[in-house]
């Protein structure tokens, strides 16, 4: 191992020894040669040991056993040993391409404006069958907004891109390589290829079947990355609670009671939570309403004019009327203005708080809060009724079909026009099925009470 190689390919193993062999193998049969492959057995407790046994003495593989550090950490550890000229992590349930080294590193060769290359793969079940083909779409030619990273692992990445960036997060236990792809995609330029080169294993312990984690993580990710570019000179966000006096399901909607508390009350909790926004206006018809929210020192109630309270009236004539207002009054003129509807009141600080990260982030005009819906729809044509998606298997991120819930909307000042509140270019969030349940019916009244009073127990 005297000369130095051109690839780092590194393995991190935590009781994966069921499949690690298969992982080495696949990178021992590359018909790229000019490699190195670190293993680190991170504190397992099956038979990991014992597979990396009979590599022991390989002339391009070092075996390192530690106790368990985490992926995060395991991950600058690899850094750190790395000799290579770019860096590669295959996770110890994956496998490679034996094309995979030759065509990325090829890569990044040929494009020295290019720091970090990402392939297609195959998912496969836990027998190694394939389930299905994830492709992506093409980088500059099908999409520009980068909101979808690459994936963690079997991306090529410059050492020298990777090391400047500091290496990885180690407070992270999930989701590293979104967090490294903020701060990637911020100083370097990213690639990818449509060929599938590697086979992610898709069983039980898969951290993709986690929703509510990935999530959670990401938006720790978003936090972290925020704070560091913006710090203490964060722009101007206006939160703006419309409210009116007439609803189509509820008299009295705002101030109905709802696992004993007014609805409005479960946005204004939630928004009074987050120190990103900077000022919190309530605009109702309702005189009532308006001395309900005198009651919260750092909400703003401003009359919204009957003209603009009519049933379907649009919202932007509002948004207007209530940044005319606070022109006037304050000279107050905010960066983005944030739409919280009360009839979804699942929804968490922490969405507002992913909203305004991603606006920062991607530097997109607007945000819109989704859900992912995997209903399977058809159209109706000459034939019969026609999928409009050939594939069943919709996966988070990938076909999938997004469906606005409604309880947020984002958009930067500038973008709002009379007819539109979103701008041209818009990102999104996304939030779980139980936290978008928007009260438009009594049966979605009747549910939301009971997941806030299951919420409450907890």
């Amino acid at each position: 191992m005297d000369k130095m190689p051109k690839v780092t390919i590194y393995i991190p193993a935590h009781n994966y020894g069921r499949y690690l062999r298969r992982a080495i193998e696949s990178v021992i049969g590359q018909k790229f040669d000019d490699w190195e492959l670190i293993v680190i057995n991170d504190g397992s407790t099956d038979d990991t040991s014992q597979v990396l046994e009979r590599f022991v003495g390989h002339p391009k593989i070092k075996i390192i056993h530690q106790d368990k550090r985490g992926l995060s950490v395991t991950n600058n550890i690899a850094l750190r040993l790395s000799r290579g000229k770019y860096i590669i992590r295959l996770d110890a349930d994956d496998y490679l391409d034996e094309n995979a080294l030759l065509v990325l590193s090829n890569i990044l060769d040929t494009h020295p404006d290019v720091g970090l290359v990402y392939p297609d793969y195959y998912r496969v079940d836990e027998k190694g069958e394939i389930i299905d083909l994830e492709r992506r779409k093409k980088i500059g030619k099908e999409v520009t907004l980068l909101d979808l990273p690459a994936h963690g692992a079997c991306t090529m990445i410059r050492k020298s891109c990777l090391t400047e960036l500091g290496g990885y997060d180690e407070t992270l236990s999930c989701q590293d390589g979104y967090e490294l792809w903020l701060r990637f995609i911020n100083k370097y330029k990213p690639y990818n290829v449509n060929v599938p080169l590697f086979y992610y294993r898709q069983h039980s312990k898969s951290l993709t079947q986690n929703k509510q984690k990935i999530l959670a993580a990401r938006h720790r990710a978003k936090r972290s990355f925020v704070k560091a570019k913006f710090g203490k000179d964060m722009p101007k966000i206006l939160a703006i609670i419309p409210v009116r006096k007439q609803s189509s399901i509820f008299s009295d909607a705002a101030l109905k009671d709802i696992a004993g508390k007014p609805l409005i009350y479960y946005t204004i909790s939630e928004a009074l939570k987050t120190n990103l926004l900077d000022r919190i206006v309530v605009t109702s018809d309702d005189e009532e309403i308006l001395r309900f929210v005198k009651d919260f020192p750092k909400i703003t109630g401003i009359r919204r004019p009957a003209e603009l309270s009519l049933p379907n009236s649009r919202i932007e004539p509002t948004v207007d009327y209530i940044l005319s207002v606070l022109k006037k009054k304050e000279n107050y003129r905010p960066y983005a203005v944030m739409l919280l509807y009360i009839h979804t009141p699942l929804r968490k600080y922490i969405h507002i708080e992913k909203a305004i990260d991603t606006m920062l982030i991607f530097n997109v005009d607007s945000v819109v809060s989704v859900c992912e819906d995997i209903n399977f729809y058809y159209r109706h044509t000459k034939k019969g009724l026609t999928p409009l998606i050939k594939r069943r298997l919709l996966r988070l991120e990938r076909d999938a079909l997004y469906r606005e819930n409604g309880a947020l909307y984002l958009s930067k000042a500038s973008a709002v026009k009379k007819d539109n509140f979103l701008g041209a270019k818009i990102g999104h969030i996304v939030m779980l099925p139980e936290e978008s349940i928007k009260i438009d019916t009594e049966f979605n009244y009747w549910l939301t009470e009971k997941i806030i009073k299951e919420w409450n127990k907890k």
